[in-house]
């Protein structure tokens, strides 16, 4: 029988601890267990190969033999401690010492105990991202996406905040041997602009008006998310002065909260004046202004 080295197989030195032996045969069990990989002869044999291996390196006895007959273990094991082999073709351990493999142990983490007996796997999530506008965040909005060749057209719900979540069930990756999809998770931005921004509930928004209209004061066109409106500019307003106007925001997904619009107010300096307009600015000047 051909020499196998079980150290390179569970890729492991000859120096190896119990405990590391024993990590890494549980990383590669899982990658190539044929519940994982079905119909693939070749991770089948790999897997076959990585229990034999595991089954002689956790039993000291059996490594130490191992380690002492080298080349001549072969021979050894096939004159009296000959491996048994269950129904499916897997290696269950050697009649010569140590109990039976346990997978319930070593796959606890993998599978559960019905996906064991059923050999059925539900596919992974899948994680998307999709920006907005304030407007849209407000008003709701759809957009199509394109997920494992597949469009699906999502609905993103009015109020919705930035960082919230859209759970679309059934939509991630393919379960195996029958399992369930799994889902799609998709997480909402929001994207300011020169003019509106969200925080929360609140809608703020930037106003430009005219020096005279903030010395003099002034009524002022607002265009807000749901229409325009006339806000009142007092005599004296300076510049980034903010005027909050009371459940003129967003109303969050379940309909019961509303924020308030913030109109922020930026004085536009002109930056070309006639000459009249400049000794007008002369004679304030000399009075302090």
């Amino acid at each position: 029988m051909e020499y196998k080295d079980y150290y390179k197989i569970l890729g492991v030195d000859k120096n190896a601890s119990g405990d590391t032996i024993k990590k890494s045969y549980r990383k590669l069990a899982r990658k190539y267990h044929p519940d994982v990989n079905p119909n693939n002869k070749t991770a089948e044999s790999k897997f076959k190969e990585l229990q034999e291996a595991y089954d002689v390196l956790k039993d000291k006895k059996k490594r130490r033999e191992y380690d002492e007959l080298g080349t001549n273990y072969s021979n050894f094991k096939n004159s009296g401690a000959g491996g048994s082999r269950s129904q499916g073709g897997y290696y269950q351990g050697y009649s010569g010492g140590g109990a039976n493999f346990n997978f319930e142990d070593i796959f606890s983490d993998l599978f559960s105990r019905s996906e064991k007996k059923q050999g059925q796997m539900k596919g992974n999530d899948l994680i998307a991202s999709i920006k907005i506008s304030v407007i849209e965040s407000v008003k709701g909005t759809e957009r199509i996406i394109d997920i494992n060749g597949e469009r699906i057209k999502i609905k993103i719900p009015s109020g919705i905040s930035d960082g919230g979540k859209i759970k679309i069930s059934g939509k991630g990756s393919p379960g195996m041997n029958g399992g369930a999809n799994g889902n799609l998770y998709i997480t909402i931005t929001i994207l300011s602009d020169n003019i509106l921004e969200r925080k929360g509930n609140d809608i703020y928004i930037n106003k430009k008006i005219k020096l005279t209209e903030a010395i003099l004061g002034a009524k002022v066109e607002v265009s807000a998310i749901e229409g325009k409106f006339m806000l009142k500019i007092p005599p004296g307003t300076q510049n980034g002065t903010k005027f909050r106007i009371p459940k003129k925001g967003a109303t969050d997904v379940s309909g019961k909260r509303r924020g308030d619009l913030i109109v922020t107010v930026q004085v536009d300096i002109p930056s070309n004046v006639s000459d009249k307009t400049k000794k007008i600015f002369t004679e304030l000047s000399k009075e302090g202004f």
